[in-house]
């Protein structure tokens, strides 16, 4: 069945996979450089981490108030606008040199960006099935993973034989693909009227809701580390002296195992409930990290790479479905926006610890906190998670 012979609901998920599609290929290509560039520009590793606290610190701000818009206006007007800011943001890196400059850059891209995270979340969640959830959130999840599957690689590579700059023109360029996906986009996102959305707070802030987000706050500790100071590890730790295009190798090892896992991972949620899934997939994470400390050579940190991205893909898939099964309808942005200030808390407390503890006393210290910190967040998502509700 062709796209334009789905049904309007079918053919809005696809519209909304292109856009996925597109705009995890343009943030891709920045992953592997990002922190090397302002790295290369004089940094501190303590300033880098400053700066992924900058950036954090604009989800934090922006995204629950975007989870409260999105429910009182068409949320494809959010992401029209978003993916136009994003691309002047991202077009504007090569002209930074300071801290300063970094910093208002990283703050300004996740606000915009807020404005494309909730809602995107929030129409997943409106047209996902209801019957096979975790089949048809494994395959969706697994056709917008091939969008940034190559572009860590791709980015890597064109920093490498380039220059840092390109990466970044090169990213403004693709975010703009998914504008015309969202343009023609047939689904009826105008906000609900009514007792829907006029629902009481106490109604969201239950023990289940909140069971899931305390865990998605923890597991984001990792999220911090990875973007701000594992390319740098890699790139100057005597175990494995990675290259820019290594480096990039390794991120899309990452994506690439999480997009070809996600399909059977959905299914495996479908069969085996969301609880075991989150369990797992966080333990496993946990050691992998502390496997960076003992391990070395390119091959070993590839192998790590490929754990990881399953590791990452399962729990990304069983925390989102059992929050789409606990969740009250009719308030999909509100709840997608406290989701994602959970993950914000996370990434906000998590990133400047660990540059003071990688800077101060060495980057054993951020790797031993960052494995701990998961199989701790295991066992709570074994306390916390019932599985009734998963």
């Amino acid at each position: 069945m062709s796209m334009l012979q789905a049904q309007p609901r079918e053919r809005s998920l696809l519209l909304l996979m292109v856009t996925q599609l597109s705009t995890g290929f343009s943030m891709g290509i920045i992953e592997p450089i990002l922190s090397l560039y302002v790295r290369s520009r004089g940094l501190t590793i303590m300033e880098v981490g400053l700066l992924g606290t900058a950036s954090m610190l604009g989800w934090f701000v922006f995204e629950p108030i975007m989870g409260v818009v999105a429910d009182s206006v068409r949320k494809r007007t959010m992401m029209v606008v978003a993916i136009i800011g994003a691309t002047v943001i991202y077009a504007m890196y090569p002209f930074a040199t300071t801290l300063t400059h970094f910093a208002l850059l990283g703050f300004a891209r996740s606000s915009v960006m807020s404005a494309y995270s909730i809602p995107v979340k929030a129409l997943t969640a409106e047209l996902l099935p209801s019957q096979d959830r975790g089949r048809a959130y494994g395959r969706f999840m697994t056709v917008v993973g091939l969008g940034g599957m190559i572009a860590p690689l791709i980015g890597g590579f064109i920093s490498q034989a380039s220059g840092y700059l390109v990466p970044f023109y090169a990213s403004a360029a693709v975010g703009l693909v998914g504008l015309t996906a969202i343009l023609i986009m047939r689904h009826d996102d105008r906000p609900q009227e009514g007792g829907a959305a006029l629902r009481r707070w106490r109604d969201i802030l239950t023990a289940p809701m909140l069971s899931v987000f305390s865990v998605r706050g923890i597991f984001f500790v990792n999220s911090g580390f990875r973007s701000s100071f594992l390319p740098i590890y890699l790139n100057e730790s005597p175990l494995f002296n990675a290259s820019e295009a290594q480096i990039g190798a390794f991120f899309t090892l990452v994506r690439l195992s999480g997009a070809v896992s996600r399909s059977m991972i959905g299914d495996l949620c479908d069969r085996l409930g969301n609880r075991l899934m989150i369990v797992a997939s966080v333990a496993v994470l946990g050691v992998s990290y502390g496997a960076l400390l003992i391990g070395g050579g390119v091959w070993v940190m590839y192998a790590i790479a490929l754990v990881q991205g399953v590791s990452i893909a399962a729990a990304d898939t069983g925390m989102m479905l059992h929050l789409i099964s606990v969740m009250p309808a009719g308030r999909t942005g509100v709840v997608m926006g406290m989701y994602s200030e959970a993950e914000n808390i996370g990434g906000l407390i998590s990133t400047p610890t660990l540059g003071y503890l990688y800077e101060n006393i060495g980057a054993g210290s951020s790797l031993t906190v960052v494995a701990t910190v998961m199989c701790l967040n295991a066992l709570l998502a074994y306390l916390v998670i019932r599985k009734k509700e998963g």
